[in-house]
C-alpha cells in the first residue's frame, strides 16, 4: 500500500519545482525517516539498483542521446530536406513533409518526444508561413510524431520486450509494416483535411537533381534502422535478442 505521507511529499516537491526523478527518490526517504524505519532505506536502494540493472535498458538513454546528436548535428535538416524533395508537391505538401520526416526521424531515435521537439520546432512555423492553420499544424505534428513509438527502433518496444521477456528483434520487425501503413494513412487524412484550408500555398515538384541531392544528404541517417535490424539478425548484436 502506498503511504499517504509519501504522496504528500511527492506532490509538494512537484509544486516547488523539484524534478520528478529527485521527487520520487526523496519522498520515500523522508517518509521512512519520519516513520522511524531507517533500516528500509538500504532495501530501497537495492530495489532501485536491481530494477535498473539491465543491459537491455541501456538502449533507452542511448536513443535519447542519439536524438540530441542528430538535432545538433544537422541530421534533422537533412531528413526534412529529403522529405521535401519527395512529397512537397502533393496537395497539402508541408503536411506530408511533416508526416514523412516524423516517420524517418522516429526510425532514427525511437522517441516520439525527440521527433516532436525537432520536427515541430522547424516545420510548424514554416507551415504557418504558408497559410496553414496553427492548430492544424500542431495537431498534425503531434499525430505524426507518435509514429516514433511504432517505427523501429522504439523505446516503448524495448520496455515491453524487457517486461514480457520477449524478442526485441521480433518486436522491431513487427512494427515496420504497421508504421508504414499509419504513415500512408496519415497522408491520406492530411490530403482530405487540407481541403478545409483553400488558402494553403502549394509547392512545385522537385527536379530529379534536387531529389538525388536530398537523398545523398540523407542516405547515412536513413541506413540507421537497416544497421540496427541487420546487426540483430546478422548476429552482431545477439545480446539484444532476448532478455538475459
Amino acid at each position: 500500500m502506498v503511504s499517504p505521507v509519501f504522496i504528500l511529499y511527492f506532490l509538494i516537491f512537484l509544486l516547488i519545482g523539484v524534478p520528478v526523478l529527485f521527487a520520487l527518490g526523496l519522498s520515500p526517504i523522508i517518509a521512512l525517516f519520519q516513520d522511524d524505519k531507517v533500516l528500509f532505506i538500504n532495501m530501497l536502494y537495492q530495489r532501485l539498483y536491481s530494477g535498473l540493472d539491465s543491459f537491455l535498458l541501456l538502449a533507452l538513454p542511448f536513443f535519447m542521446l542519439a536524438g540530441e546528436f542528430m538535432v545538433n548535428g544537422g541530421i534533422t535538416n537533412r531528413i526534412i530536406t529529403f522529405s521535401q524533395t519527395m512529397v512537397q508537391h502533393l496537395k497539402g505538401g508541408l503536411g506530408h513533409v511533416v508526416i514523412l520526416a516524423s516517420t524517418l526521424f522516429g526510425a532514427l531515435t525511437g522517441s516520439s518526444v525527440a521527433a516532436t521537439s525537432a520536427i515541430g520546432k522547424m516545420l510548424i512555423p514554416e507551415m504557418e508561413r504558408y497559410k496553414y492553420d496553427k492548430t492544424y499544424a500542431a495537431a498534425l505534428t503531434a499525430a505524426a510524431t507518435v509514429l516514433g513509438t511504432i517505427i523501429p527502433p522504439s523505446g516503448i518496444m524495448l520496455i515491453y520486450a524487457f517486461v514480457m521477456n520477449t524478442s526485441v528483434a521480433a518486436m522491431f520487425m513487427g512494427g515496420v509494416i504497421p508504421g508504414i501503413i499509419l504513415c500512408i494513412g496519415l497522408m491520406f487524412v492530411n490530403r482530405y483535411q487540407i481541403r478545409k484550408y483553400p488558402e494553403v500555398q502549394q509547392f512545385e515538384k522537385a527536379s530529379s537533381a534536387e531529389r538525388c541531392a536530398g537523398f545523398k544528404m540523407a542516405i547515412l541517417p536513413l541506413l540507421t534502422p537497416v544497421i540496427i535490424l541487420g546487426g540483430i539478425y546478422g548476429g552482431f548484436l545477439p545480446q539484444l535478442k532476448l532478455r538475459q
